[in-house]
């Protein structure tokens, strides 16, 4: 097959599965059938993987982020982070424990004191393996990060993008600054915490491989301890309007991706398609994806998942604490949703695709059944589109698979966009 033939194939590939994963996510994860939580789930013999804690507080709200947020107000802000340590001490006096905490946003640092509060009560009353923080580059310019060293062991920094042209595109420019000044914001987060990721996002207006490139190479120089790189994901709501004006051509993305590979591997190991580690001696191992684990959720807009059931948090800020205030004893947890089991072996399957290996007996051993029983159109639209590379009773994933795997994982965050979008909406 020649090389048009090939990229030609390509397109209609991703073409097709970017459909079908669209239709996929408005039926499967429809929060028109979530019902009022009636009890918690039973509270495990084993910690679990992941405590989310969400912070819903941002000074400005940028356009293409589609997380649950408000413009900050200070009162209400220090109200809910009371709430927040309440529901979190009833989760924890209910006997659930964690192996690592996560707390994103919004923005995590908007209320210092308040932030450390909350990371102090959970080790207090907890062994955590990993406190992950997001933050913005400002922080480091306005608050005293060094007020979180021994508290957060991993600093997740949004960067999206060094390029001034972008940042002024996004309202980024104006926010934090130039990319120059953003980048010496960055090695001062680098020089406080022991694991520095590094946000990066493509797929912008005007982007090229080249100036992808050019973007990771400024990121490489700081030497971060890891790097996540995806791109710009509209969602499949009016996020997506919100997101066009500063959106480039989905069929420039092949390329960028390459780009991405070739640039980030000179000094990076590739864990997922969509994030690299520093090659270093005695690394660390960090998760920016669970690999199926149960996460539970805490704080307004938080989602939690255990097993087939999907847990929701009220997206009302102002029903969120009069709830908590009115039965501190009991998590801000309001409804749940029945998963689909099609929809956690797709899920299987993105998270092994990412991953650049499909194990035949691993899979059956989590579901139930072979690849090609639990999953036989997927199975043969990507072997058809030279995705997979037959081994034995395994595949191997090619590079054109590995991309794949990264719109597979730019649907699931369009998926998630999409439970928040109606979760906003008044279903939570």
């Amino acid at each position: 097959m020649d090389t048009n033939s090939r990229s030609m194939l390509s397109i209609a590939a991703v073409t097709t599965m970017d459909s079908v994963m669209n239709r996929q996510i408005r039926r499967g994860l429809s929060l028109a059938n979530a019902t009022p939580l009636t009890e918690l789930p039973k509270v495990p013999d084993t910690p679990i993987e992941t405590l989310y804690i969400h912070i819903p507080f941002c000074h400005t709200l940028c356009r293409y982020c589609s997380f649950h947020k408000v413009k900050f107000n200070e009162p209400l802000a220090r109200a809910y982070f009371v709430a927040l340590r309440q529901e979190i001490t009833a989760v924890l006096q209910m006997g659930y424990r964690f192996n690592r905490v996560y707390l994103g946003g919004g923005t995590t640092t908007i209320l210092e004191d308040e932030l450390i509060n909350t990371i102090e009560l959970i080790r207090s009353m907890t062994q955590i393996r990993e406190v992950t923080c997001e933050s913005d580059p400002f922080y480091f310019k306005q608050g005293n990060p060094r007020h979180l060293q021994g508290l957060v062991d991993r600093m997740s920094v949004g960067v999206q993008s060094f390029e001034d042209r972008i940042l002024k595109a996004t309202g980024r420019f104006e926010k934090f600054g130039s990319g120059r000044e953003q980048a010496d914001l960055v090695s001062q987060a680098i020089e406080l915490f022991p694991t520095v990721n590094l946000d990066m996002m493509y797929g912008f207006a005007g982007q090229t491989p080249e100036s992808v490139h050019r973007d990771l190479e400024q990121a490489m120089t700081l030497a971060p301890t890891q790097i996540t790189t995806y791109p710009l994901t509209p969602g499949i709501g009016k996020n997506r309007k919100k997101c066009a004006p500063i959106m480039g051509p989905d069929r420039y993305l092949w390329h960028q991706f390459i780009s991405v590979r070739h640039c980030l591997g000179q000094s990076f190991d590739q864990q997922f398609p969509w994030t690299f580690n520093r090659r270093q001696p005695n690394r660390k191992a960090h998760k920016y994806v669970l690999d199926g684990e149960d996460c539970f959720g805490v704080g307004s807009g938080a989602f939690g998942r255990f097993g087939r059931r999907f847990l929701v948090s009220s997206f009302d800020i102002h029903d969120y604490i009069t709830g908590i205030q009115t039965n501190p004893n009991r998590p801000g947890v309001k409804f749940e949703k029945q998963i689909e089991n099609i929809a956690l072996r797709r899920h299987e399957l993105m998270i092994m695709m990412g991953h650049g290996y499909l194990d035949s007996a691993q899979f059956k051993a989590r579901s139930g059944q072979s690849l090609w029983q639990a999953l036989p159109l997927e199975m043969g639209f990507l072997v058809a589109c030279g995705a997979l590379a037959r081994q034995g009773i395994n595949y191997k994933v090619t590079e054109f698979g590995q991309f794949l795997a990264l719109k597979m994982f730019a649907g699931f965050l369009s998926g998630m966009d999409y439970l928040r979008e109606q979760a906003n909406k008044g279903y939570a």
